[in-house]
């Protein structure tokens, strides 16, 4: 027996420590010989609770003087369930990120390992073909016959294993875009069956036996594709790569041909995209391409399928991963390649809790395991510009459409010029509903670009001049027409929409603003024969209705597409020859110092929706401020996204603003106003009553642009520092202060390093 020292992180609490404990092992092991065990599952008990969740951090000899007043842990797993590379990275992002250990590894496991289940391989879901299926289908006529696309593609794709001789997991198919009802509908005609796998340990590249990694072969590739794909296989260890590609370049193709590399070496990739781009679409291509078996995380699957997939993959059983940035927590044996596609998209940083970078995160493990990085986009974040100038990473450019398509030409519109229309009061000019016509009668399609949804903005009394508000937060509440309904977009509070003003009694409510809802209503009235579909959170609530719409706009059904962010960037629609942008303004004259970046970003990716076949494509921006230096340069003078925001670097740099300085919020919030702003009062006081490092400023204790979120009051003090290691000593001053002073109850405690926001 042996009796070892381990250093542990509580799951479940937010403790920025760790603690000691005895464990005991069977056989004569010294804490060497049991490095393995990093990364561990263990019960403890710790203050009232007999059995808290840890994970062993580190392992050390004991002195029997030492270990006798330790109380020991019960050991749950025979080895560490993450993998060195993954179990490293979070370490990393616990010290980068000054959040605590036990919390970091909370957000790295699923829900089933954080409840203390075993992490042995599972049996999973899957659905066949009935034996008698074929002959019935044969038979089938008139109203026996199936008529519904997505069971038929369910049918052809179980028809395709082998002849109904294997099946597929339930997983994949929903990822394949078949939705629940369709599996639903043909278990009850007995068409299909559900069967639970055998657990078997057998790795993809043990069940490759030899065969081929692809199904089928890609297109041809252009000289850029061609050569940022032999660059990137070429390189020898870690190497972070930019692929700066205009859109429709066809970026996807290299990061399929890399992989296809990758695969052959029997080495395993993870792909991250953003949630928006996890469509049917993208599994397809993935499933189609490679003969290896491809496993998905992202929002849709439930925790027991999430769980699935992280034990397929842990025990080597996935080729590929594809998900959104929590899926770079998940282990993969042999990990030969990180994609990150779309490498600006602000979903890659997390809102709350652990607030890390999937990028940032992401370039460890690569490093870890000594393998590329590939970060994608056609505007890259500044962050990611200014690594490529320095050649901290190496950027590749894809400069031209792929298939010859040309990219679309730009038209800024003065809307002041434009006479006050019908279409003007939901944000379309004469020239934009004029253009909108001219398409859709060419059997064109049109994409309109707003990023607000609901009805109206705002709802105000004409007599009292009272503005409805939400009673939890301080934001005011949008109308939403169709629901009949006062909505907040920040805690989702709904009321009825009013008759008569609380206040004063009176029935003068005036609407003001517009939303999606609202021009989508527009559209409708103003086309009628031509099909309008909106995208955005009131109409798309899960994946699943995502892709009913993106398949009727796909067939032809819907000519004109109004829509927020979700339409902003990865999806590809060959017949839309028309982009609208229908306010811009917004972001112009933003306090934000991103602002200008971002708003270069959205234009860009918007007007790449337009043009992507072979039809020439053109796009619309409309704005009240047409002589505003980034939209005169970025679409009068056709600047490029690149030379655009590099303009932008002279003044971050004066101002030490990021890339060139650093920065993090210490944030805090309670239900209690004066506690949540005393508590940053104190610690500010603490941190400035001793010098501060050399580089480091902190400003006030200040409110939050929205001060009251969720019934709860948030302030925070903005830290910049010179350069990250200046930043980190002053945020490592903050962590032990907060260590030693507690934080009182009912007050919560966060640092946001490199936040994206400006709160």
């Amino acid at each position: 027996m042996s009796v070892l020292i381990a250093n542990v992180a509580l799951v479940n609490r937010p403790l920025f420590d760790t603690y000691d404990y005895r464990l005991i092992l069977k056989g004569r092991k010294s804490a060497a010989e049991c490095a393995y065990l990093k990364g561990a599952r263990v019960l403890v008990p710790f203050g009232k609770s007999i059995s808290s969740l840890a994970v062993i951090v580190s392992l050390k000899d004991h002195a029997l003087q030492q270990s006798a007043t330790l109380k020991e842990a019960k050991l749950l797993d025979e080895t560490g369930l993450m993998g060195e590379d993954v179990f490293e990275s979070v370490l990393f992002g616990a010290r980068y990120y000054h959040y605590p250990l036990g919390q970091c590894f909370f957000t790295a496991l699923p829900l089933a390992l954080r409840e203390g289940k075993s992490c042995e391989l599972a049996r999973v879901d899957l659905l066949m073909l009935c034996e008698d299926a074929p002959a019935r289908l044969q038979k089938a006529t008139g109203k026996t016959r199936i008529k519904s696309p997505a069971q038929l593609k369910l049918l052809s794709l179980l028809s395709e294993e082998a002849a109904g001789t294997l099946a597929i997991p339930v997983t994949e198919a929903r990822d394949r875009g078949i939705p629940p009802h369709a599996i639903t509908a043909l278990l009850d005609k007995k068409l299909i069956r559900r069967v639970k796998s055998e657990i078997d340990y057998t790795t993809w590249q043990e069940g490759l036996k030899g065969g081929s990694v692809i199904k089928e072969q890609g297109p041809a590739l252009n000289p850029g594709q061609a050569y940022a794909v032999e660059r990137v296989a070429s390189a020898r260890g870690h190497e972070t790569f930019l692929l700066y590609g205009i859109t429709g370049s066809g970026k996807t193709e290299v990061y399929l041909r890399i992989i296809e590399k990758v695969l052959e070496k029997g080495k395993a990739a993870l792909v991250l995209v953003p949630e928006i781009a996890l469509t049917p679409q993208t599994f397809e291509r993935f499933h189609r391409r490679f003969n290896v078996p491809v496993a998905s995380l992202h929002s849709a699957l439930s925790d027991r399928e999430r769980f699935e997939t992280y034990l397929n993959a842990r025990y080597g059983k996935s080729a590929i991963l594809i998900g959104t940035r929590s899926a770079l927590f998940t282990p993969l044996p042999g990990l030969g390649l990180i994609v990150i596609d779309e490498e600006h998209d602000s979903s890659f940083k997390q809102g709350d809790g652990f607030r890390y970078h999937a990028r940032v995160l992401a370039r460890e493990r690569a490093r870890l395991c000594n393998c590329p990085l590939v970060l994608g986009s056609a505007t890259p974040a500044l962050e990611s510009i200014v690594k490529a100038e320095s050649g901290e990473y190496t950027r590749l450019d894809l400069t031209e459409r792929a298939g010859g398509a040309a990219p679309p030409h730009l038209k800024l519109i003065d809307l002041t010029t434009e006479p006050l229309s019908q279409g003007m009061f939901c944000g379309i000019g004469t020239t934009l509903e004029n253009a909108i016509g001219e398409e859709t009668v060419k059997g064109n399609q049109v994409l309109l670009f707003l990023n607000r949804r609901g009805y109206s903005r705002h709802l105000v009394c004409h007599s009292c001049g009272n503005i409805f508000s939400c009673p939890h937060c301080d934001n005011l509440l949008t109308v939403h027409h169709e629901e009949r309904v006062l909505s907040c977009h920040i805690c989702e509070y709904r009321e009825s929409l009013p008759h008569i003003c609380p206040v004063c009694h009176h029935a003068e409510l005036v609407e003001t603003g517009f939303g999606t809802e609202q021009v989508e209503e527009f559209l409708k009235n103003r086309y009628p024969d031509v099909g309008v579909e909106r995208i955005d959170r009131d109409t798309v609530k899960n994946r699943d209705e995502l892709e009913a719409r993106l398949e009727k706009i796909r067939r032809g059904q819907s000519q004109i597409v109004v829509g927020t962010q979700m339409l902003a960037k990865g999806h590809d629609f060959p017949d839309v020859t028309l982009v609208g942008i229908i306010d811009i303004d917004s972001g112009l004259y933003s306090d934000d110092f991103r602002s200008l970046e971002y708003t270069a970003q959205l234009i860009t990716q918007v007007a790449g929706r337009a043009g992507r076949a072979l039809k020439e494509g053109y796009v619309i921006v409309q704005s009240h401020h047409p002589d505003h230096e980034l939209l005169y340069n970025l679409i009068e003078r056709r600047s490029d996204y690149l030379p655009l925001v590099l303009s932008l670097l002279p003044l971050r740099q004066q101002l030490k603003l990021p890339p060139y300085g650093a920065q993090a919020f210490l944030e805090s919030n309670s239900e209690d106003r004066d506690a949540a702003h005393a508590f940053l009062s104190t610690l500010l006081t603490g941190l400035t009553r001793e010098s501060l490092p050399q580089g480091v400023t902190l400003s006030p204790v200040l409110s939050d642009k929205m001060e009251k979120r969720h019934n709860r009051f948030h302030f925070h003090i903005l830290a910049s520092g010179d350069n990250e290691t200046s930043l980190a000593a002053l945020l490592d001053k903050a962590v032990n202060a907060v260590k030693k002073g507690g934080i009182p109850a009912g007050v919560r405690f966060a640092i946001d390093v490199d936040p994206l926001l400006m709160i």
